[in-house]
Parts: C-alpha cells; sequence; structure tokens
C-alpha cells in the first residue's frame, strides 16, 4: 500500500527537482488596483534583476529538452480571471520591466455585459478587491485581449465561468473547456495553447477534464504544483 502525497513529501521532491534543474518559477496576479501602481512597479523591477521573462515557445524548449537558454531564471508572470485594471495598471508595468504577461482569462466574465458584471463576479468565485470604475466595467474586452496577443503577450484559458469541473455535467463541462477554446477561435482567429482550472488539478489527476483538454488542443496544463506539456504543438 503506497503512501498517501503530503505536503513534506511533495516538498522534498519539489527540493530534488529544483536542485537539479534551472528553474522557470511563476507569480500571480489578480486583481490590481490603481492605488498599488507603485508597489507593482517596485516588485516587477526587483524581479527583473533576478529573472527573464518566458513565453510559450521557451517554455516548450524547456519542458522538451530540461535547458534553460538564458542567462537568468524565467519567470511567468500570471494574470488572473481577466480583470480591467490588470490591462490599465499592470499591463504597462510588465512591458516596462520587460516581460510577457500570461493572462488567464474566464471567457464568461469577459461576455458578461457591463452592468452584470459585478454579479457575475461574485457567484463565480472572481474577488473585486477595489470598486474603482464608476462606468461599472470590471472585465477586459475582446478588443484589449487582440491588443495583448498582438503584442505577444500570452493569453490562456482559464475555463468559461470558473467553476469547479469536478461537479459538473458531462455537457457543462465540455462547455467549460471546448466552448471557452471556441471563444478564444472566435475573438482571436486562433486557439490558445495554455489551460489551468479552478484549483488547477493537474493533468493525469482527472480522466474525464484531461479528454476534454487534449480534444480542445491545449499544449499546456498549469497546475499547483506543476506545469505539464501534454502534446507536441
Amino acid at each position: 500500500m503506497s503512501e498517501p502525497v503530503t505536503f513534506r513529501s511533495r516538498a522534498q521532491e519539489l527540493e530534488q527537482e529544483f536542485g537539479s534543474h534551472p528553474l522557470i518559477r511563476a507569480v500571480n496576479f489578480h486583481s490590481t488596483s490603481l492605488g498599488q501602481t507603485a508597489h507593482y512597479d517596485r516588485q516587477l523591477g526587483e524581479y527583473a534583476r533576478a529573472f527573464s521573462s518566458v513565453n510559450e515557445d521557451e517554455l516548450r524548449e524547456y519542458l522538451t529538452t530540461g535547458a534553460w537558454h538564458k542567462a537568468k531564471p524565467g519567470l511567468i508572470v500570471s494574470v488572473f480571471e481577466g480583470y480591467r485594471n490588470s490591462y490599465e495598471v499592470l499591463t504597462p508595468l510588465i512591458e516596462k520591466h520587460g516581460f510577457v504577461g500570461w493572462y488567464w482569462v474566464i471567457t464568461g466574465f469577459i461576455n458578461t455585459a457591463v452592468p452584470q458584471q459585478l454579479d457575475y463576479a461574485e457567484h463565480h468565485d472572481i474577488d473585486m478587491l477595489t470598486h474603482e470604475y464608476r462606468d461599472g466595467r470590471y472585465a477586459l474586452t475582446w478588443d484589449e485581449l487582440r491588443r495583448l496577443d498582438g503584442k505577444r503577450h500570452v493569453i490562456a484559458c482559464h475555463t468559461r465561468s470558473h467553476m469547479l469541473l469536478s461537479g459538473m455535467d458531462a455537457a457543462t463541462r465540455r462547455e467549460e473547456v471546448l466552448g471557452s477554446q471556441g471563444e478564444f477561435k472566435k475573438h482571436l482567429g486562433h486557439p490558445v495553447r495554455s489551460f489551468v482550472s479552478l484549483t488547477g488539478p493537474a493533468y493525469g489527476e482527472d480522466p474525464t477534464t484531461d479528454r476534454l483538454v487534449e480534444e480542445a488542443g491545449f499544449e499546456f496544463v498549469f497546475s499547483n504544483f506543476r506545469i505539464q506539456r501534454i502534446r507536441a504543438a
């Protein structure tokens, strides 16, 4: 009988991996309010002194070969949910400090009409730390995402509604994964390559979701402890 995976055993495993492989780290941002601009600027400036940017092609090379070609370790700057302030506050700072932003988008949030966005956020585990937009728009627009895409930032999938996939019936779960990819194809003109769901179960932990992720054509699956390349491009 195998022992259950514990935090301690997983930490020991990670320590061994970190000691033998070049590192790509990740930092996560969510709602980034205008009042904290100076703080984010300092934070990203500190990161820039120690880390270099990572795009999806560089991630593919690293996961395929185990080699990292830059002098400094890579840092994936993840920007979650699809907040308007991520675009207006954080994006200029990401670009100022030479990083690539990884924008993990909840397509249902983007598609929600402005008057309903706060209500949608409340019912889909999307935290609103500030209510700073008088016009009521708190989500990114597809036009803004196209601009980010055109600047070679990474647009990535955070499902359609930001709900637990494991509790959904088959049809709803399919829409969460394949339906959201369909939205990216429609509005960006191409599929996106990276996927993460709420709580981030790894590929291999949920066979039903795994099959949908494969069918949708995602190349990378992110989770709490792993970044996995699951298919060739």
